[in-house]
């Protein structure tokens, strides 16, 4: 992707460039101008919006309060009051009454019901804030309720689909050189497809391979298309098997990421070289 420049010639540009310099998607920065009054855009006679160096720093101010935890609601009290971003941490409760909503939703089998708290969720919020602090722990306190194996798995293939769906948050563009490429060897490609997500956020292009059945297809792929990096999203292996997957990236020396708790704790009886990065969920990738 290629940032364009703010000079000084240009006291005045799009929302596409403001997305660009802030890594905030267009449709997020409708959604806080139009239902929470956060931004104030000049706009044209023809009524397109047009946005200046300020409009920069405030946002990035509206990410600092809402990465603290803090609502988008309540953020423009905070920004109206000039009160300037510090080290503490903001404890808000939204989160945890998100995910409840959410959970509640899925276990009865609402699936509009979830659904409109994921999107009304996805606008207002960057893809990252809203994964880590609302979706990623309502699938883990799903993922232990045994009880809730059907929900689950409707909410994995519905939430799959949904995503892909969000035409805004994807680009389509040629495969080139200087993308990511995601391999999913799991079950359900949900995972890969909520790191893909966030990457298509901050408008950096990507490919999706699913069905990833060893290391050696990994290696071949990834050789073919000589991506800028290699991420396998695999939470489904065992730990066993991630280190024969390990040995044969060892001897690579592919330089790639690996999610998936397996790899994780393999890795931790390993000594591998530093071309590979292991992490044993999304919630530690985003850490």
């Amino acid at each position: 992707m290629t940032i364009t420049p703010v000079t000084p010639e240009l006291d005045y540009f799009p929302i596409r460039i403001l997305s660009e310099l802030t890594g905030v998607n267009s449709v997020t920065l409708r959604a806080w101008e139009r239902r929470y009054g956060l931004l104030k855009p000049f706009r044209t006679e023809k009524g397109h919006r047009l946005y200046c160096r300020e409009d920069i720093g405030r946002v990035n101010k509206i990410l600092y309060w809402v990465n603290q935890g803090v609502s988008v609601g309540k953020v423009k009290v905070l920004l109206d009051s000039n009160q300037e971003p510090s080290q503490m941490v903001i404890n808000d409760a939204q989160w945890p009454d998100w995910q409840a909503m959410f959970i509640h939703a899925v276990t009865t089998l609402d699936q509009a019901k979830w659904e409109q708290l994921f999107q009304d969720a996805s606008r207002q919020y960057p893809i990252q804030v809203l994964l880590q602090k609302g979706l990623l722990p309502a699938l883990v306190t799903l993922g232990n309720q045994p009880d809730a194996v059907v929900s689950r798995l409707c909410l994995q293939s519905s939430l799959t689909e949904l995503i892909l769906s969000i035409k805004s948050s994807y680009r389509h563009t040629r495969f080139a050189q200087d993308q990511s490429l995601i391999f999913s060897a799991d079950h359900s490609s949900l995972m890969a497809r909520l790191l893909a997500w966030t990457l298509s956020e901050a408008e950096h292009s990507f490919k999706v391979l699913e069905g990833v059945r060893t290391a050696q297809d990994v290696i071949q792929v990834a050789q073919h298309f000589a991506p800028q990096q290699v991420i396998l999203v695999a939470e489904s292996i065992t730990q066993g098997e991630a280190e024969r997957w390990l040995n044969v990236f060892e001897q690579s020396g592919l330089p790639l990421m690996v999610i998936g708790s397996g790899f994780w704790l393999a890795g931790k009886s390993m000594t591998l070289g530093k071309h590979i990065e292991l992490y044993s969920d999304l919630m530690d990738y985003f850490s």
